[in-house]
């Protein structure tokens, strides 16, 4: 069934969302607890980052793979992808959190703070479940499939969940929440034209999970705190092998 892998994708985020929610206030009532989430994420950084290597050594062609970062990197910092999806978090923000009249300054001080930890949660989240190998190749592998290989995107939405839960409830649930509709548009939009170009994708399908896998590993950098790379930014490296392997 086609998309089935993205929608199953979608309610796992949600699910772990809304867990994340509810733990969130757990692990606020105690110190000892409230240490779980982040040992959680540099846990789950370092999976991400294994993820990470062990894709990028499925293709031969290194000068594609170099060729798509650097451009790709150039073209997403041109545009400034990061950005705009600050400023998107940011506008959901506005939609989602009502700023009370006659704040005291302490107040005032705690919804700004909020704000930025719901946009944090969005872009974080978004980031996490879009970038890599398994977002990519597991909607590239369902719409060359007509819907009929599923793994990867169902073994995706198992790490998402867990991803999601962390984030919610490190950053709040809404910003993490939110993260199903750039995810089910960008896995959507990949499957969907994967199904059209199915013949000129088959021959670049290496190259391309290669490049998503570098990505990976820098976005696992970034999560462990080592590193503060605008991963938005190298987005578009994903899609330049497509057009690179033509003449390589």
């Amino acid at each position: 069934m086609p998309f089935l892998g993205t929608i199953v994708n979608c309610l796992t985020i949600a699910g772990g969302s809304l867990l994340g929610i509810f733990l969130s206030k757990l692990f606020s009532k105690s110190h000892r607890l409230a240490s779980i989430p982040d040992a959680a994420m540099k846990a789950i950084s370092l999976f991400v980052i294994a993820i990470g290597v062990k894709g990028s050594m499925a293709s031969g062609k290194s000068i594609v793979i170099l060729l798509s970062l650097v451009i790709g990197t150039v073209i997403g910092t041109a545009i400034n992808i990061d950005s705009l999806l600050e400023r998107f978090g940011s506008f959901m923000e506005r939609k989602f959190v009502k700023t009370k009249p006659q704040l005291t300054s302490d107040t005032e001080l705690n919804e700004i703070k909020n704000r930025k930890s719901i946009s944090k949660g969005f872009v974080s989240t978004t980031l996490t479940c879009c970038v890599g190998a398994l977002s990519i190749m597991g909607a590239l592998n369902s719409g060359l499939t007509g819907g009929e290989n599923q793994e990867l995107l169902f073994t995706k939405s198992v790490l998402d969940f867990i991803t999601a839960l962390v984030f919610s409830s490190s950053f709040g649930g809404i910003g993490a929440l939110l993260s199903i509709i750039p995810v089910f548009i960008y896995q959507g939009a990949i499957e969907l034209g994967a199904s059209a170009l199915s013949g000129l994708l088959l021959g670049c399908i290496n190259e391309i999970s290669a490049t998503g896998s570098i990505i990976v590993v820098a976005l696992g950098l970034n999560m462990t705190g080592a590193t503060k790379i605008k991963i938005a930014n190298m987005l578009p490296a994903v899609f330049l092998p497509i057009l690179l392997c033509l003449f390589m």
